[in-house]
């Protein structure tokens, strides 16, 4: 099996408050191997108990009721992906708002993850709504550069929130349009318009105290650039650079390009 690189491109930090987020098939690939066996009840390898729980309640309920052993092991998004599009593809556009409306934080990240990446290309999803899938291809490259993320940035926004309540819902607001007007720009192909409302998001982030104005000032500095962004999702963090097709990667960062493919190459054992 072969399972792209699903990342954030819009909308990460506040989908626990109910925002949209899109997401993004790049065309860097995990080749997993998948043995599974028939037992009386599922069982998923998940590091996370709240998703294990969940998505073994769910196949379960469905009949699938299979043991997993994934390799490479240990890593949540690539484990559920495999699971998840072994025995459940067929129905999970009907199961998608249940599962993500009972999850939060990074197991909330690693589900919509894994449903990006059975999709394909880019989606919109919200929490207890489900996804849309949306066609467009911006041409543009994809520079990343990521290390691990060390703790979550829910207390930002929790203490932004208590700081700030009257302030906060109309900012969460217009955060949330950012990503609708994100959207658009896929299907518009308008790598230059996404580019800028990465720039957005990022200023409004630093503003509320997720990004440091040293990185965002960092970030401003890339003059061929349409637009750049911190990314934080799961148990990674880093810097995502939408830049003209044709730019060379310099220094730590690898180029790579957006894709429509999902998860192909299933090899029963």
């Amino acid at each position: 099996m072969s399972i792209p690189f699903s990342l954030p491109l819009l909308g990460e930090s506040f989908i626990d408050v109910g925002n949209p987020v899109l997401f993004s098939n790049i065309n860097f690939f995990t080749k997993v191997d998948v043995t599974i066996s028939k037992l009386s009840a599922a069982h998923v390898p998940l590091s996370s108990s709240s998703l294990k729980r969940l998505v073994e309640n769910h196949l379960n309920s469905i009949g699938n009721t299979f043991a997993f052993q994934v390799t490479p092991p240990g890593n949540d998004y690539l484990t559920l992906t495999s699971a998840l599009y072994i025995t459940d593809s067929e129905s999970l556009e009907d199961s998608a708002p249940a599962l993500l409306s009972r999850l939060s934080g990074r197991p909330l990240m690693t589900m919509v993850r894994s449903l990006s990446a059975l999709s394909g290309g880019f989606v919109v999803c919200r929490k207890g709504e489900g996804l849309v899938s949306l066609n467009g291809n911006p041409d543009a490259s994809v520079l990343l550069r990521t290390k691990a993320r060390r703790k979550s940035l829910s207390g930002t926004i929790g203490r932004f929130h208590e700081t700030f309540p009257d302030l906060s819902q109309p900012l969460w607001h217009t955060m949330g349009h950012i990503v609708i007007e994100g959207g658009k720009a896929i299907k518009e192909n308008n790598a230059k318009k996404l580019g800028y409302l990465m720039i957005l998001e990022s200023s409004i982030g630093c503003a509320i105290g997720l990004i440091k104005p040293k990185d965002l000032a960092r970030l401003s500095q890339i003059k061929t650039a349409y637009g750049a962004k911190i990314f934080s999702f799961g148990d990674l963090m880093g810097d995502l650079i939408l830049s003209p097709r044709e730019t060379s990667p310099w220094g730590e960062y690898q180029k790579f390009y957006f894709t429509t493919t999902g998860v192909t190459e299933v090899h029963e054992s």
